[in-house]
């Protein structure tokens, strides 16, 4: 959290951006849900994103979690099946909400900044009953705001409430609820690469907006309630239960590149579509683990059973405009009515899963053993109903693909913990995906598995508060969907994908008033089984799009705590982002390599209570991202087209705390 405040980060992507091994996904105002890449591998939706130790984003636009009512993200780097269950190989992160504490928490603040943003926050908290067995805690968020994008807002409101009940020091019952609206722009604001990277014709203006002005929105309430139970037995084993209920609404009215190529017609006009997308999702969620430590002779255990499960439950419909309103990328013109037929798309979708799972964390001298293992069943039914779509008057009737899947999973890791506090390692770790669909004869999809060998080193010195890391991994996914080469259109899971790459990370309290955050990351992408399409083109060989090959960052913040600046803190940060490339052309094979950039944050802070005693708790604080307003762009939807990074934005936040 102290991180995340230091660097002003507004929202998921932001709070993220200086990890190792973690690229970003940039939406300067468009969809606007987290969006990362996770080493090498995208990580989207309920598989990679966790709210307090259980899956969220089932409805992958529900997944947009505010960061001010967070206590901290956790990041997992590689495949964590062994202990959470399916998800992507690349890893996942854990948003931990703000809860009940036993010391009052008063926080009032106000923000405000570019594209017109003002934002108005508070966080209350402390005990509510005389002898601290009820606490309770209130974060809440209203947000007015423009984006980078033309027409594209970015308004909020969140409220999140939470008590906690301990009749004693072995029990305690948290109860968290949450309430987030959103409203977004709906543009996919995917741009042509012939009037951004390339220099043929003037450049398109990064606050070009590809929609529909007053149509094509995004807004989602999510709404969500659930419980942590923990418990201290006298034997010194311990239990805990969580459980949420989340339901979430979207209307969402995207707008789109009518042509997959994204051409620009006669050298300026974009022939763009709309598409309507309303959805809704719900899961219920229950996790139980049972926790203890014992000695085997000079072996130290500590043994965890759990037991989890998760049902869900969305519908979506899709119907996309008969027509398309060709906008010129120069001088934009709006007035334009769409017109809509059926829908081409109705579909239902239930997931069942439940899982068991153990791990044994074992310590013997200076060595330490741990062995993870989990069994899933996972039931996914997927309901197409085209009696009600369009594709009813070329004879579609309704279908229905269910799946049965279940998996084995496990994860090895070992380790020698030297006096000295260095530590090196190796571990091994597998993964596995459902998948959604069907390939020609009708048969479901298996699960795409993963696997995982790390080796590395963890050093924290005596007496010196930091950590260094240094780690050299390779991850393969198998399974993966590639084009049936016999019945073109449809796909077969031959693919399969490899990443090699290093990690270093340096996080470190230099002096008392001096903070730093160092990384660098390499990785070596590649796809290593594909199948061609009609067109002869295979991706074998290719890097993955959006992989770069290197990516750094460094952080630092300097607080001066006496002399005349007492009170001031000071925060630079740079982030290097190399080249990757874009989504290969369907015919060629070929790929365009999108430029990498490098962008230079800062951070200023400054507590009032230094120039007045009646002042105290009171601060101001100042956070630029892209301070020099550097112009990039990241690989976009399309083959041909990329999206314009998010330029220049400044925030002041006028904060009190008592």
């Amino acid at each position: 959290r102290q991180e995340m405040d230091q660097r002003g980060a507004q929202d998921f992507n932001a709070a993220v951006a200086y990890t190792p091994g973690v690229r970003v996904v940039d939406y300067p105002g468009g969809q606007g849900m987290p969006d990362i890449y996770m080493r090498g591998f995208r990580a989207i939706n309920q598989a990679a994103y966790y709210r307090d130790g259980l899956r969220a984003g089932f409805n992958a636009y529900d997944a947009d979690i505010e960061t001010y009512g967070l206590e901290r993200i956790d990041v997992v780097k590689g495949p964590a099946s062994a202990l959470y269950g399916a998800g992507v190989p690349g890893g996942f992160v854990d948003a931990i909400t703000k809860r009940p504490t036993a010391v009052p928490i008063h926080e009032i603040e106000l923000l405000g900044g570019s594209f017109d943003r003002l934002q108005g926050a508070f966080d209350i908290g402390g005990p509510a009953s005389a002898d601290g067995t009820w606490l309770y805690r209130i974060t809440a968020l209203m947000r007015d705001s423009d984006t980078q994008i033309d027409f594209s807002p970015d308004n909020r409101i969140y409220f999140a409430p939470a008590v906690t009940w301990q009749p004693n020091a072995q029990t305690s019952l948290t109860v968290l609820a949450s309430y987030q609206k959103t409203e977004k722009g709906g543009s996919e604001q995917s741009l042509p690469m012939a009037n951004t990277i390339f220099n043929t014709g003037p450049k398109i203006s990064p606050s070009l907006y590809l929609g529909a002005p007053g149509f094509t929105d995004w807004t989602v309430e999510t709404s969500s309630v659930g419980y942590e139970f923990k418990h201290e037995f006298d034997s010194g084993w311990r239990f805990q239960q969580n459980a949420r209920y989340s339901h979430s609404e979207v209307d969402y009215n995207s707008s789109w590149g009518w042509d997959a190529t994204l051409a620009v017609v006669d050298g300026q006009y974009i022939n763009v579509g709309v598409q309507l997308r309303p959805k809704t999702a719900d899961s219920v969620l229950i996790d139980n683990r049972l926790v203890g430590n014992f000695d085997t002779g000079p072996v130290a255990h500590e043994l965890l059973f759990g037991v989890d499960g998760g049902y869900y439950n969305s519908t979506e419909t899709r119907t996309n405009s008969t027509n398309y309103n060709a906008i010129s990328i120069f001088a934009p013109n709006y007035d334009f009515a769409y017109t809509f037929g059926l829908p081409w798309s109705d579909t239902q979708s239930k997931v069942l899963q439940v899982g068991v799972y153990a791990q044994d964390q074992m310590t013997l001298g200076n060595w330490l053993l741990t062995l993870s293992g989990r069994q899933d069943w996972v039931r996914n039914e997927e309901y197409n109903f085209n009696s009600r779509t369009l594709l009813a008057a070329y004879g579609f009737g309704d279908e229905e693909a269910i799946a049965n899947d279940s998996a084995f999973t496990w994860r090895a890791g070992l380790g020698y913990k030297f006096d000295n506090g260095l530590m090196p390692y190796a571990s091994y770790s597998t993964s596995f995906l459902p998948q959604a669909g069907t390939d020609f004869d009708g048969n479901a999809f298996q699960p795409t598995t993963g696997d995982q060998y790390e080796a590395g080193i963890k050093f924290e010195p005596a007496g010196f508060r930091g950590m260094f890391t240094a780690s050299v991994f390779q991850i393969t996914q198998q399974n993966v969907l590639t084009n049936d080469p016999i019945n073109y259109g449809y796909s077969i899971q031959d693919g399969e994908v490899r990443v090699r790459g290093l990690e270093l990370e340096a996080k470190a309290q230099v002096t008392a008033n001096l903070d730093v955050v160092a990384s660098y990351t390499y990785l070596d992408a590649e796809v290593t089984k594909d199948n061609p399409n009609e067109y002869g083109a295979s991706k074998v060989g290719t890097v993955p799009a959006g992989v770069p090959e290197n990516s750094a960052s460094l952080w630092g913040y300097y607080t001066f705590r006496d002399g005349p600046l007492s009170g001031l803190g000071l925060g630079a940060g740079v982030r290097y982002v190399g080249s990757s490339y874009a989504v290969m052309e369907t015919v060629s094979g070929a790929q365009v390599k999108v430029p990498g950039y490098t962008l230079v944050d800062a951070a200023l802070r400054y507590d009032l209570g230094e120039l007045d005693r009646r002042l105290k708790g009171a601060s101001l604080s100042i956070a630029a991202t892209n301070l020099f307003d550097t112009d990039y762009y990241t690989p976009g939807f399309y083959w041909n087209s990329v999206i314009y990074g998010t330029k220049r934005t400044v925030y002041g936040t006028l904060a009190y705390r008592w």
